[in-house]
């Protein structure tokens, strides 16, 4: 006999010993539920700081505004994307060319009467060229060759559908879906408010597949964005039929310019809830399963307990 057994023996009846009541089912529920909330807590936690993003603090210049001349305006677009070889620039000569990167500047030199110079530089890692031409703005357009370019519209263009330029035999319509939309810079987090227009996948005028979305400064009317793909005149003129994959976003521009470059807000903290959400229903569905588990078991065994009072002729009342 152990020392314990025998100290509990000599003083048994000496102390008064409460009596043991059977646990209320508030009492049997309690620990688990507060195992449950303790356990979804850390869980939650860690998972928010494995999951949610850092946000890092970095303070970025916005795209930069250069002083150009008064009658010459420009905007510079940097390309870029996250896979290797993203962008595909499709030459007029049939060669293809794969890059990471893509910087394409787009001058306006303004003369009397409407007339213009435009040029346009395209530069990546195995291309590099440039072409200026004669044009002319009309309406608010960019019209070279009698074919209106996408880098210059009328900004005060209407939400709806349009033709966004057009040949004797080819046109391109789209839709103008926002004249307020906030789209992304080559420098985050900044973003320009711009006319908003794309396109259904259509073809080219030499068959080539094309989807625009386009995103134009509200106040100027030039391209400070583009995504999908694009063809244009002014491409042509430094020998790309098509230019397919990643996006065009703003870098830089004319600083006499008014366009509109604001600060993204940063994310709400309700954008984080299905971080904390998600570990907490995940062990709320396991405990849900236990459960009935449980009571299927405990279901299982009352009626076989049934059925063998049956067999053996005993009463079959639950209180036997």
């Amino acid at each position: 006999m152990s020392f314990k057994n025998f100290f509990a023996q000599s003083i048994r009846g000496w102390l008064p010993e409460e009596p043991k009541m059977p646990k209320s089912k508030l009492r049997k529920t309690l620990p688990p539920i507060a195992v449950f909330v303790a356990a979804t807590t850390i869980f939650s936690l860690f998972s928010s700081s494995v999951f949610v993003p850092n946000q890092t603090v970095v303070v970025m210049p916005p795209p930069l505004a250069v002083s150009s001349a008064v009658n010459t305006s420009f905007v510079e677009l940097g390309g870029f994307t996250e896979t290797p070889n993203d962008f595909i620039l499709v030459l007029s000569d049939g060669n293809h060319i794969f890059s990471d990167n893509l910087k394409l500047t787009f001058f306006l030199d303004e003369g009397r009467g409407g007339k213009c110079t435009v040029t346009l530089a395209v530069e990546c890692d195995e291309f590099s060229r440039e072409a200026s031409v004669e044009g002319c703005v009309v309406n608010g357009n960019l019209v070279i060759d009698s074919k209106r370019s996408l880098f210059l519209i009328n900004p005060d263009v209407n939400p709806g559908n349009i033709v966004l330029t057009e040949t004797d035999g080819w046109k391109l319509d789209a839709c103008v879906s926002s004249k307020t939309r906030k789209l992304s810079t080559a420098i985050d987090p900044y973003e320009v408010n711009s006319v908003f227009i794309s396109s259904d996948t259509s073809r080219t005028e030499k068959g080539w597949p094309l989807k625009v979305d386009l995103g134009y400064d509200h106040n100027t009317g030039f391209l400070v964005f583009s995504g999908y793909s694009l063809s244009d005149v002014l491409l042509e003129k430094v020998g790309i039929d098509l230019l397919l994959g990643g996006s065009l976003k703003l870098v830089s521009f004319s600083k006499h310019f008014n366009i509109d470059v604001v600060e993204a807000s940063p994310p709400s903290l309700l954008s984080y809830v299905p971080y904390f959400l998600l570990p907490s229903l995940v062990i709320l569905s396991v405990v849900v399963y236990l459960l009935h588990r449980k009571w299927k078991r405990r279901q299982t065994g009352a009626h076989n307990l049934l059925e063998f009072r049956d067999n053996t002729g005993q009463s079959c009342e639950v209180g036997d």
